[in-house]
């Protein structure tokens, strides 16, 4: 399989391919932290989730981590904390199911980043819904900007995410100064994170601090 980045550029790169494959292949000590929205067991109709429980129970015994998981089901190894994201989404006048973002809340797994756990309250990223149409891209789990971010900045270092998706992780680093690694199987998605990422190139320029206080991203790319 080719180990050629799919993009590389000012301290963010893009591989595409089964993170299985290319993981192996990554220097030793080339990464401070784990941050992933991997796919949900039981979910084959979204994405394959073989292999993905031994892979994240693998990666957290190594690196820091937080790992998104649904609300129920089995959890890889035993984490730290467990924190809560609840989505906060208004229920569509027209859904039968209530809230359109399925379950109200998803589990943030915690592993060597400390014992406290919190509830984050940031709104789901729905498509059609005008309040996240800013940010909305063609994925169907996508994760808020500003939550991600809130993560990163509790961390240092490279993070890696061997499930970008749309590459959400990688732009929260970027905005916030950050080397990131991102893998991703589907070259689709690929594709839509280099945009994202050459977007935030366009309307910020390269000269990126890292902040200490907790800061809304969408709101720093609107001030830029």
């Amino acid at each position: 399989m080719n180990r050629q980045p799919f993009y590389d550029k000012d301290g963010i790169t893009i591989y595409h391919g089964d993170c299985r494959a290319i993981l192996p292949s990554q220097p030793d000590k080339s990464v401070d932290l784990i941050l992933t929205d991997p796919p949900y067991l039981g979910r084959e109709d979204l994405f394959q989730t073989e292999d993905v429980l031994l892979l994240i129970e693998v990666l957290v015994g190594i690196y820091p981590a937080f790992v998104f998981w649904p609300c129920c089901g089995r959890i890889p190894s035993e984490p730290d904390a467990i924190h809560i994201w609840h989505k906060a989404v208004p229920i569509h006048p027209h859904s039968v199911i209530g809230n359109v973002a399925g379950h109200h809340y998803e589990r943030i797994l915690a592993y060597r980043l400390g014992a406290k756990s919190e509830v984050f309250r940031y709104a789901a990223i729905i498509p059609g819904f005008t309040a996240c149409a800013e940010e909305c891209v063609k994925h169907p789990t996508q994760k808020p900007l500003d939550l991600i971010g809130k993560l990163v900045q509790r961390t240092y270092g490279t993070v890696l995410d061997p499930f970008m998706g749309s590459g959400t992780t990688l732009v929260a680093a970027k905005l916030l100064g950050r080397k990131a690694i991102g893998i991703e199987i589907e070259e689709k998605y690929c594709e839509i994170a280099v945009k994202r990422l050459e977007k935030v190139s366009r309307s910020l320029g390269h000269n990126l601090v890292m902040s200490k206080e907790p800061i809304s991203l969408l709101g720093l790319k609107k001030k830029r």
